[in-house]
């Protein structure tokens, strides 16, 4: 007996419960539908390292489909429309937009971080993003990366989007464009702390030809091929460790890794 009286006050319990919760959840609908947005808050991951998107550019996207956010009701707005309209931009990696109970659109932007600038054997100029995809440029803001030019030729038409990673064809070294290894090497460079803060810029005289421009001393570093790559940097910052405090940094006009178990220096 007492059994099923502890059940049916269970049951009972649940079922008020329930019914709460309906009710507080139409009530909050109810209220979210009377509620106007007065207020648009815009966040910008990593403006201050990165400017490709400004409050400005998110809120001109908007309003060329919605003139006016300002007193329109919560519910009559589309915050899965007004996403896809920011994540159509360039240099919008993702937008999250998402209304709050005190009549405020909140959106968040996360802007596509690029790596390595390319200017190729035609002039055209662009930037490679973290994750291999063209980025064109920006005439409000220049960002510091790694720069490679010289003769470049693509296989594709420049544009923006192209996925690098595709033209990869991994463990094939040297089968893979010209352009998929630049990629893959100015990754490592980037991802280094020691090469990133050393090697400035990338020059290609040829596949078989690159030239590494570094930020400390005054001398070219002849890179050969990118074959192996890991190995010949590896062996210079070896030779930058040891060898360079004691001869000087000024002691040599280039320096070159093109042959294999020895680095060959030519004096200034």
């Amino acid at each position: 007996m007492k059994r099923w009286k502890a059940a049916l006050w269970n049951f009972i319990k649940w079922m008020l419960l329930g019914t709460y919760l309906i009710v507080a959840l139409s009530f909050v609908n109810n209220k979210s539908g009377m509620v106007t947005c007065t207020e648009i808050n815009i966040n910008i991951a990593d403006s201050l390292s990165n400017a490709f998107v400004t409050k400005a550019d998110v809120l001109k996207t908007i309003e060329r489909e919605h003139s006016n956010l300002i007193g329109i009701p919560l519910s009559m707005i589309n915050t899965y429309e007004i996403e896809q309209q920011l994540r159509s931009m360039q240099a919008v990696k993702n937008a999250e937009v998402y209304k709050t109970l005190n009549g405020n659109i909140s959106i968040d932007i996360e802007q596509r971080k690029p790596i390595v600038r390319i200017i190729n054997g035609q002039g055209q100029s662009y930037y490679i993003d973290v994750e291999g995809k063209t980025l064109p440029l920006s005439s409000k803001f220049t960002s510091h990366v790694l720069v490679v030019n010289g003769n470049i030729s693509e296989p594709f038409k420049v544009e923006p989007n192209i996925d690098i990673t595709k033209w990869d064809r991994e463990g094939k070294g040297s089968e893979s464009p010209l352009i998929a290894r630049l990629f893959n090497f100015a990754r490592f460079v980037t991802n280094d702390p020691f090469w990133r803060a050393q090697i400035t810029q990338i020059y290609v005289d040829s596949p078989h030809n690159i030239e590494l421009i570094p930020r400390v001393g005054p001398h070219t570093v002849i890179l050969g091929s990118l074959d192996d790559y890991e190995t010949k940097l590896a062996k210079l910052k070896l030779f930058y460790e040891r060898a360079l405090p004691e001869e000087g940094w000024n002691k040599y006009k280039e320096i070159n890794l093109k042959y294999k178990n020895q680095i060959v220096c030519t004096k200034r």
